[in-house]
């Protein structure tokens, strides 16, 4: 029967309860070969991940995909430079647009030239010529005037209810107030400029105060800042417009009693 020297040089231990136990350096010794190998993998995972979560940090994030807009033609970015040149221009020169306006005292002045452009005298003078005329030329030249004059206003309130209606980018950067495209002075102006040089005006320095007329009262429009270059422009052609459709539609004094006959006679029957 071995010895117990034989034994603990064995490296066999036996406990008190008959149990056999290897000893602490045996197992330690038996795992050594391999804790190097082991201990350099762990750090070469550890490292890996430490780069990965470092280099996730600093990345940028992604960027958004934005949808790709559609190029604009030549024509459209052609119009809006012009467009932005318009509005560029029209607020320098806008001098007179209130009392700190680098114009601004001169306010009053700007403002009596464009009532000579409002509807209400127009009309009140066409009437009263209409009244005092004598001649059946007269009277006709005036009821035409005062027909034109009535057809422009109507024509000008309606364009404005559906430029206030269909509101869009373009009357926006166009116009300081949409619903105040076109210049109902302007188009005013321009009709009767033409109607008294066509029907009214023959000598030459006459058509020229006229046409000075026109342009000044145009040019404050622009300088109270009520309306673009663009909108005063567009609207002398549409007051131009308006006389040509005058012109077209001329009633002379035979064809106005025949109509008047015929709606008085309607409305007698209807009556009757």
């Amino acid at each position: 029967m071995p010895s117990p020297n034989a034994r603990r040089n064995s490296g066999v231990a036996v406990a008190g309860n008959g149990r056999l136990e290897l000893p602490a350096s045996s197992s330690s010794s038996s795992s050594s070969p391999f804790s190097p190998a082991r201990s350099r993998v762990l750090d070469s995972v550890s490292r890996r991940r430490a780069s990965s979560i470092t280099c996730a940090a600093s990345a940028p994030p992604p960027a958004l995909a934005l949808p790709a807009r559609p190029s604009q033609s030549l024509p459209a970015v052609a119009l809006r430079s012009l467009l932005a040149v318009d509005v560029w221009l029209s607020r320098r020169m806008a001098l007179c647009a209130g009392k700190e306006a680098p114009l601004g005292g001169m306010r009053p002045l700007v403002k009596l030239v464009e009532f000579t452009g409002h509807a209400a005298p127009w009309l009140s003078i066409t009437l009263y010529l209409f009244i005092c005329s004598e001649t059946a030329e007269e009277q006709e030249v005036m009821i035409n005037l005062f027909l034109a004059l009535l057809l422009d206003h109507a024509l000008v309130r309606i364009v404005k209810r559906a430029v206030n209606y269909h509101h869009s980018e373009w009357f926006a950067t166009l116009l300081p107030h949409p619903h105040s495209f076109p210049s109902g002075h302007t188009t005013r102006v321009a009709m009767c400029a033409r109607f008294l040089q066509s029907r009214l005006l023959s000598d030459c320095p006459m058509r020229f105060v006229v046409l000075s007329w026109t342009v000044l009262l145009a040019l404050t429009q622009v300088l109270l800042g009520q309306h673009n270059v663009s909108g005063v422009v567009l609207a002398l052609a549409v007051g131009s417009c308006h006389y040509s459709v005058v012109e077209t539609c001329w009633l002379s004094v035979e064809r106005l009693q025949d109509v008047l006959i015929t709606a008085l006679g309607k409305h007698v029957t209807q009556r009757g």
